[in-house]
């Protein structure tokens, strides 16, 4: 069978199917692991150390009904407590945040941030649900008496400010930084660095507060009887966790306001209650004794070093820019003030226990007062534009003093020693000159008038004597 020269023959293509690909944008996984990563390793550094202390006082015949299981779930329901969660016993909540442990976990998430670097400073970002989600999970998912929600701003701000940090950090030819005047620049970085140094002065006065009452501590340590020297070393690691909050209770004190230790016991520069303390041996470094609301004036004296500091290192042309940088320094200071005393605040039981730390909002407004009025007034005093103003109103005070004085004098017709002799005009000269003239001329007219008089009456007396 012969094939037909006129059949054509069709082919038919059929298009590929288009592949559809999800990805995240590059770096955002790398910064969420990042904080996953973060997260676990916190988690580990309170179930680890817990586990270590439950070993060595599993003997004791208090601690015989504890397994490790308890120890366990134990140890993550401190890790939410390091976030700020309340831990329920019973009718019975407690919160302790140690802020050292949460100022270790900024520099830990930080630090893990490191590896993003070589993406978009953009995708740091994302380490903050990678850690609040595992934060969480690991609190509720395995701690017993943690109310969870109450991790959860802890668990926000901690991977928010790493992450921030490491965006500042970025350079500056990124499209992230943002442009802001000069003196925002300068007052918040002022105002963060004098934050560290108040922490120091703080932590000075709590050192020298601990030399001075440390018979107290140690008595109060020995009512914890530690059987051995690991449980000594516990408890004071324990404590260590807790300096930063007691740092913020000292500026509380030092600022005037005070904190408390307990619902009826504030202690501050004038008032020292006596009563009963919890049993922590760092509380007995307590000023026993209330030296009166002259301590606010070191506060004050900071503020002059930091107006000092400004006008010297970052003063500027005008008055109103330096001015602004010291506002916003004391402002960013009351405000870390006041994050840091939110966190600081313990809740030990029940009553009055039921609240412990320092007057928050009162103690950031007095830290911001005494801080800003010496910043001010010395950026105030020492701009060249004040004492420009100053120098035009000395002047037009002393020109007033000598015109009023001028004037007194005048009235009282005695020439004052200031005013400098006129010097007559010329035409008064001439009048003076031709008055002159004209007196001796007179003199001289009755002096020959006189000599005429004298030679006549000579004569007629002559003629007379010979007739006699």
């Amino acid at each position: 069978m012969s094939e037909d020269p006129t059949a054509r023959t069709t082919v038919t293509t059929v298009s590929a199917r288009p592949t559809i690909r999800v990805a995240l944008p590059q770096g955002w996984a790398r910064s969420m692991l990042s904080g996953i990563e973060a997260a676990l390793l916190g988690w580990a550094l309170v179930v680890v150390p817990t586990l270590i202390a439950y070993a060595a006082v599993s003997s004791n015949q208090w601690m015989v009904s504890t397994t490790w299981e308890d120890a366990f779930h134990f140890a993550s329901d401190l890790w939410g407590a390091s976030l700020g969660a309340r831990v329920v016993s019973g009718d019975v909540s407690y919160r302790a945040v140690p802020l050292l442990f949460v100022l270790l976990l900024i520099g830990l998430t930080k630090l893990l941030l490191l590896q993003g670097r070589r993406f978009s400073p953009a995708s740091q970002w994302m380490a903050i649900p990678g850690f609040t989600v595992t934060a969480l999970l690991l609190s509720g998912g395995i701690g017993t008496h943690v109310s969870v929600w109450g991790a959860l701003p802890l668990a926000i701000l901690i991977p928010l400010i790493a992450a921030a940090w490491e965006v500042a950090l970025a350079p500056t030819s990124l499209e992230l930084r943002f442009e802001l005047p000069r003196w925002v620049r300068v007052g918040v970085r002022t105002g963060w660095r004098a934050s560290w140094a108040l922490a120091v002065y703080g932590g000075l006065f709590l050192l020298l507060s601990v030399i001075v009452s440390w018979s107290q501590i140690r008595g109060i340590h020995e009512l914890l009887l530690p059987t051995s020297m690991v449980d000594s070393t516990m408890i004071v690691l324990a404590q260590l966790l807790f300096i930063p909050n007691a740092i913020v209770w000292a500026l509380s004190w030092l600022s005037g306001p005070g904190f408390y230790l307990g619902s009826d016991a504030l202690h501050s520069p004038t008032s020292a209650p006596v009563g009963p303390i919890p049993a922590i041996p760092l509380f007995g470094a307590t000023p026993a004794s209330a030296p009166g609301n002259w301590v606010i004036l070191a506060l004050i004296v900071f503020g002059v070093a930091l107006g000092v500091y400004l006008r010297l290192r970052k003063g500027t042309e005008s008055l109103l820019d330096d001015l602004y940088q010291g506002g916003i320094a004391a402002v960013v200071i009351a405000a870390v003030y006041l994050v840091t005393s939110l966190g600081s605040a313990l809740v030990l039981g029940n009553g009055r226990l039921a609240f412990l730390g320092p007057r928050m909002l009162l103690s950031a407004l007095c830290l911001f007062t005494e801080v800003a009025c010496g910043v001010l007034v010395t950026v105030a005093l020492s701009h060249p534009v004040s004492v420009a103003w100053a120098r035009e109103l000395v002047g037009a005070g002393k020109a007033r003093v000598h015109a009023h004085r001028h004037h007194e004098a005048a009235a009282g017709g005695v020439a004052p020693v200031e005013i400098a002799p006129e010097v007559p005009s010329e035409d008064v000269a001439d009048e003076e000159t031709a008055d002159d003239s004209l007196e001796v001329a007179d003199e001289t007219q009755v002096a020959e008038n006189q000599g005429d008089d004298a030679e006549a009456a000579q004569a007629s007396e002559e003629e007379d004597a010979p007739g006699n």
